[in-house]
């Protein structure tokens, strides 16, 4: 294994740590620290909210910007009925720290994360069962398009797929030793994988095949979204940021205007947002220039949801949860 790699690796293990290891010290501004017992519910004051020091925060998963859902270290899901006004725990019977969240609709979804683990639930989380996917390796991205057809990618090239709502997966792992960090489908066919080394995979056919895009930088990527077919985000290590007009033929780089690693990205088709360590968050309209987005926090930020115009989440460490519809009219140009 090159040195490159072990850096890259060290930084990407740094950045999905197991545990509850702390990568910053920051304070979140005006938050404050909350800890309640699962099935007990907490009303935050703060936009910008930490929910408990020792617990870190992946990803967000929403479903008509009403009902939210948050994974992280240890298996915890906190779930919002309205919009983050309220939360509460839910109970998994699992301790794998959880990297990925993805529901349908407010009672359909599923989550994933170390050892190989997803956990479904039927009843908007209020419990959760472990399907059988075959494998250990962490499984960092997992997507649902329907109630039936799912996605999922991670460590070693591991790509997994399901067309029954994961009572079974099947692996069409790529068959490279490369990390897959980010996913987006746009449909049940076509969808986008990126990962070390700049790795930019597009399938049309549901992962049977895969073709491979050449990314202007050879960057590590952890994060793609794709609003449509057509135009796509890509981010990763250093504040790299790429964009593509043309459904991932040909691949531009832009300026984020940031070094820090960005490690979650999301475009509803007139902004963008990209999140990342220290804080960070850079965002752009359709057609303009990225720019810094003041947060009040250097907790790093993973996980990002992005409704209709400015409404989100993004979610990190230290049990960060930031609403983004009251900081995103701070940024230039934004």
């Amino acid at each position: 294994m090159s040195r490159w790699r072990m850096f890259v690796l060290g930084q990407v293990a740094l950045i999905f740590a197991w545990g509850t290891v702390a990568l910053f010290s920051g304070t979140a501004g005006a938050a404050r620290e909350v800890k309640v017992d699962a099935g007990k519910g907490t009303q935050p004051r703060e936009s910008i909210w930490k929910y408990d020091y020792f617990d870190n925060f992946y990803d967000v998963s929403s479903v008509q910007g009403q009902d939210l859902w948050i994974v992280g270290n240890n298996s915890r899901i906190l779930h919002s009925p309205d919009n983050g006004k309220t939360w509460v725990i839910q109970a998994t019977q699992t301790k794998e720290t959880l990297f990925s969240v993805s529901f349908i609709d407010a009672r359909r979804g599923w989550a994933s994360g170390a050892n190989g683990v997803i956990l479904h639930s039927e009843d908007g989380g209020a419990t959760w069962v472990r399907q059988v996917t075959g494998t250990t390796h962490p499984i960092f991205r997992i997507q649902f398009i329907s109630e039936k057809v799912g996605f999922a990618c991670g460590y070693f090239g591991l790509f997994l797929r399901t067309a029954d709502g994961g009572k079974t997966w099947q692996n069409k792992s790529v068959g490279e030793d490369v990390t897959l960090r980010g996913m987006s489908f746009v449909d049940e066919n076509t969808g986008f994988i990126v990962g070390e080394f700049g790795t930019i995979l597009k399938t049309v056919d549901a992962g049977s095949t895969f073709s491979r895009s050449t990314s202007p930088m050879a960057a590590t990527l952890f994060a793609v979204n794709f609003p449509n077919e057509n135009s796509g985000y890509a981010t990763g290590i250093d504040g790299s940021l790429i964009a593509t007009s043309d459904g991932g033929r040909t691949w531009r780089k832009e300026d984020s205007g940031t070094k820090d690693h960005l490690i979650g990205v999301r475009s509803n088709g007139r902004i963008a947002v990209a999140v990342g360590l220290r804080g960070t968050v850079v965002a752009k309209k359709a057609g303009g220039d990225w720019a810094a987005v003041d947060t009040k926090t250097l907790n790093w930020l993973s996980g990002i949801f992005l409704g209709e115009d400015r409404n989100g989440y993004a979610v990190g460490a230290h049990g960060t949860i930031l609403r983004l519809e009251d900081i995103l009219d701070k940024g230039r140009g934004n």
